[in-house]
């Protein structure tokens, strides 16, 4: 039986592999920084198109309070998509020959994949900062309340993105042909989690879709802070719902897919 210590020496070195095989590529920084600052000035410029007054039924009064917007939405949006990312690179380890290692490890594969997850969660943290950074600018004021409630965030961001991370390599753990789980992880998220729509302006059927995403919850939490809104109990009790069942679905399709492959699979043909 492996020990707390034994994991945790395992959790680490997948940590390891995931930032020197993937994440310091001249790629990963394209797609993890550049593009989304890209996405983020296209938001908000075709917003600026448009009368503004529209949005103050969200909350959203001028054009600081859309910069807030757009960035919390961008920024907690670009910690999950690096989640969907890290997920698809498991396509190269079918590719390389690797894929044996995820099933012969000896610790618990939902440890392995959240160590997956969390090798790609940590080159944000570093853009999570700078945003942050913006916001104080943006916002005009900085506070001891104020900091410690941005460190409160990137730490449930962290925790949740991770276990989102943990399920989304599951998913890509259960057939060769998995690339199609790519984009219904991702952009379903992007949208209906509110990242540059205000999760409100949904009809009621998708709202109610947008709060299986974690990043809903996330987004909820974050912009409650520089907005100064109070987070009501449900979505706490909401968001750590969901994080529960993420983990529980989580063991159960990777020991299923684990099942499957010492029926169908071999370790040196996926």
């Amino acid at each position: 039986m492996i020990n707390i210590k034994e994991k945790f020496i395992m959790l680490k070195a997948e940590i390891i592999k995931q930032r020197k095989n993937y994440q310091n590529s001249l790629s990963n920084i394209m797609s993890l920084i550049v593009w989304p600052i890209i996405i983020f000035f296209q938001t908000f410029y075709t917003y600026n198109s448009f009368d503004l007054s529209f949005l103050r039924k969200f909350g959203i009064e001028n054009q600081t309070d859309l910069l807030t917007f757009l960035i919390t939405g961008t920024l907690v949006y670009n910690c999950f998509w690096s989640m969907v990312q890290s997920a698809f690179l498991l396509t190269f380890e079918r590719q390389n020959g690797t894929l044996e290692a995820v099933f012969i490890t000896p610790t618990s594969l939902t440890n392995f994949l959240l160590g997956r997850a969390l090798g790609g969660i940590l080159t944000n943290i570093g853009m999570f900062l700078s945003f942050i950074t913006i916001l104080f600018v943006i916002v005009g004021s900085i506070s001891v309340e104020l900091i410690f409630s941005c460190l409160l965030s990137l730490i449930v961001i962290i925790i949740s993105s991770t276990i989102w991370g943990a399920f989304i390599n599951s998913l890509f753990l259960t057939s060769r042909d998995s690339n199609y789980l790519f984009t219904i992880c991702d952009e379903p998220m992007r949208i209906l989690s509110g990242t540059s729509i205000p999760v409100s302006a949904f009809p009621v059927i998708w709202r109610t879709v947008s709060f299986v995403f974690p990043s809903t919850y996330c987004l909820y939490m974050v912009r409650g802070i520089f907005f100064k809104e109070h987070v009501s109990l449900d979505i706490w009790i909401g968001f750590i719902i969901i994080l529960l069942c993420l983990v529980i679905i989580t063991t159960i399709i990777s020991n299923e897919a684990y099942r499957r492959n010492k029926v169908t699979g071999k370790l040196f043909i996926y």
